[in-house]
């Protein structure tokens, strides 16, 4: 998979990364992240110029590392925000001028993550 993601409304600076699919990915709507104050449930959406598209949660190897997932959008990237818990992510209002909300290029994380599927079953991987 190819990431090639020009400075834009939602993430500032352009980002180009390659990364070698193992599996077949899955769309996603929240996931928990390890942030500064400790692990936190997030909604999470890819970004485009037309605005929210899925955010895919794909299993990957990453050189050196080994194992991993990546965490991908739209043409712009993703978008996140804090929630109190998964079933929280449905009622998130996807804006770019919302401060509570931030954008990243993609996300890499661990194998054993968890996750809540667009259909909202959950799941750790």
């Amino acid at each position: 998979m190819y990431i090639d993601i020009l400075p834009n409304d939602n993430v500032d600076l352009p980002t180009m990364a390659t990364f070698k699919e193992t599996a077949v990915g899955r769309t996603i709507n929240a996931l928990k992240l390890h942030l500064d104050d400790g692990e936190q449930w997030c909604a999470i959406t890819g970004w485009s110029e037309a605005g929210a598209v899925a955010a895919r949660f794909t299993p990957i190897e990453e050189s050196g590392d080994g194992p991993g997932r990546l965490v991908s959008g739209g043409d712009h990237g993703l978008r996140l925000q804090r929630i109190s818990g998964p079933e929280a992510a449905t009622a998130v209002i996807w804006d770019v001028l919302d401060k509570a909300q931030w954008g990243e290029p993609f996300l890499l994380c661990l194998p054993g993550t968890e996750t809540i599927s667009a259909d909202l079953t959950g799941g750790i991987e």
